[in-house]
């Protein structure tokens, strides 16, 4: 089914730069039995390398990954990407230690991506020229529609670390990020889960962050010279005596997306505090 080769595509490549040794062969068995589970992938050292910082991942582990894709209901039933358990710990570029091996398979991989995003290219190009058939784009563009407007995304449990003790060793720092759960679905007016089965001109979506935490610690306890299960099992939870930049709050993103030749987006910001902000934005599409 052309959905399932272009899902299959688009897990591979994107999941495939941030996890190690992917097992693509199980991806496409699970994809075509209608669930993808995957479980204990580890995060690439170079995972945080599109962000242009000055950092790599010391350790990191995705506990669980789950899609579920309905493909006998697909226009009935949502499509549901669950992560359960993101730990990572970053430390800047001078904490790693040179590895020959480890660096000729960074830069082969790199060379074959950039060969990969060429062929590509070649690909779309030559496709251009190439008779369509107007019935099949029609089904694949509505089919797409379909899914991203009932796409739900629940990540839960995330703990993302950096440590530096090289800057000023006499005050070592580590900063993290934490979140308790992530939730992206489609609602009702009345913002209560639905799934959409028609066309419709507005597509509500409810955002929820919860327990969303930073914090800030001086001259804090290091991990990042432990092995990697103990640095690992150090970010399940906590550190002790976390000194909170901003203390876990609960968020809530009410968004209303008008499907016209311009989107018209209007949301809201919502926190446990009762806060309320208001903003509008109008994107052409």
């Amino acid at each position: 089914m052309v959905f399932e080769s272009i899902v299959v595509e688009l897990i591979n490549r994107y999941l495939g730069e941030f996890v190690e040794n992917l097992d693509t062969s199980q991806l496409k068995i699970g994809i075509w039995g209608g669930d993808v589970v995957l479980n204990n992938l580890n995060l690439k050292e170079s995972a945080l390398d599109e962000l242009d910082l000055p950092v790599k991942i010391k350790a990191g582990h995705i506990g669980k990954l789950t899609l579920k894709i309905p493909w006998k209901n697909l226009y009935t039933a949502p499509v549901v990407a669950e992560i359960d358990g993101i730990y990572a710990l970053a430390v800047p570029n001078i904490a790693i230690k040179y590895d020959e091996a480890k660096n000729q398979k960074a830069a082969q991989d790199e060379k074959q991506a950039k060969l990969q995003k060429i062929e590509d290219i070649k690909k779309m190009e030559a496709e251009k020229d190439k008779p369509k058939d107007p019935k099949q784009d029609t089904f694949v563009e509505k089919l797409a529609t379909q899914v991203i407007k009932n796409l739900q995304i629940r990540v839960s449990k995330i703990h993302v670390r950096y440590e530096d003790k090289y800057t000023n060793p006499d005050r070592p720092v580590g900063i993290g990020v934490t979140l308790q759960e992530l939730l992206f679905q489609t609602t009702d007016e009345n913002w209560k889960e639905t799934v959409i089965k028609e066309a419709v001109t507005q597509i509500y979506k409810l955002i929820r962050l919860d327990s969303l935490s930073v914090y800030w610690n001086s001259k804090a306890a290091m991990i990042q010279d432990k092995d990697k299960e103990t640095i690992l099992v150090c970010t399940y939870a906590l550190l002790p005596s976390p000194h909170f930049l901003l203390r876990p709050i609960c968020y809530f993103v009410l968004a209303c997306a008008h499907t016209l030749a311009y989107a018209y987006t209007d949301a809201h910001l919502h926190t446990d505090k009762q806060k309320h902000v208001h903003i509008d934005n109008c994107v052409a599409t």
